[in-house]
């Protein structure tokens, strides 16, 4: 049996946690049992996923013939064929890759192989970024969150610095650049900036629109071209909000520029 391994990921707003059993696969010397190869978890329920009796080799040479399963009572299962147990197939599956790579992955580079590997809190203080080895389930020493070393939505490694380079040419990133979306760290700053001009009353529709786009542009690379120009039509359009959401909003582009500067 392979060691058991357990990922979560968010997929199609669906909690999915997965926990592989074994990747080597040796055949069942019970033709009638199955060969368990993971069990899933999706928001909660739980999905078996296995393989024939006979499969032996690279589970992933088998996915075609999987089969995936819930407990109906103690003693017995029942297959399931709907859209929960194409989506377990498919996480199983992803899992099994991704396993499969980072088995043959040269410790602390990242998978692009230009990129060492890092680990950044969840508030966005970098840990680690030049290669050397952490703990995957350590928390940040400044503020005690959590720590990952990949993104929460589409599981790509973090990029770390480039190889060969000194840590201190690093600037920590703001979005994953497997799938676009933002880390969590920078998912904090937008939401507390959207929710801000959302509640100004003193702001039409269109101020909000605006506002909301420039910010996004600003926020997500302060080091971008046109950052100066679009900082100075914010501060224009501002002029219109309360007090408050104006000075939050600015001290918020201040300290996102300066969190991203020191990575």
């Amino acid at each position: 049996m392979g060691v058991s391994r357990e990922n979560f990921r968010m997929a199609d707003n669906q909690e999915i946690k997965v926990v592989v059993k074994q990747r080597i696969l040796r055949g069942s010397n019970q033709p009638e049992f199955l060969q368990r190869v993971a069990t899933v978890y999706i928001n909660g329920k739980e999905y078996r996923v296995s393989a024939p009796p006979e499969a032996r080799g690279d589970a992933l040479d088998w996915v075609r013939h999987f089969s995936v399963s819930q407990l109906v009572d103690f003693n017995s299962e029942a297959e399931v064929h709907d859209r929960f147990g194409a989506l377990a197939l498919e996480a199983v599956k992803e899992e099994l890759e991704k396993q499969k790579h980072d088995a043959n992955r040269t410790p602390g580079r990242h998978p692009d192989g230009l990129h060492c590997d890092a680990q950044i809190c969840l508030k966005g203080h970098v840990r680690h970024c030049d290669g050397m080895p952490f703990d995957s389930k350590s928390h940040c020493t400044i503020c005690g969150a959590s720590c990952t070393e990949e993104c929460p939505s589409c599981r790509e490694p973090i990029r770390g610095v480039l190889l060969y380079r000194p840590a201190t040419d690093y600037s920590r990133p703001q979005f994953c650049h497997g799938c676009g979306r933002p880390y969590p760290w920078m998912e904090d700053l937008l939401t507390t900036a959207h929710e801000l001009l959302e509640h100004d009353e003193k702001l039409s529709l269109d101020d909000r629109k605006n506002l909301w786009g420039d910010l996004q542009y600003v926020m997500s690379d302060p080091k971008a071209d046109l950052v100066p120009a679009k900082k100075k039509l914010i501060e224009i359009k501002l002029g219109k909000a309360t007090q408050y959401v104006r000075e939050t909003i600015l001290d918020l582009m201040a300290k996102t520029a300066a969190e991203f500067l020191k990575g």
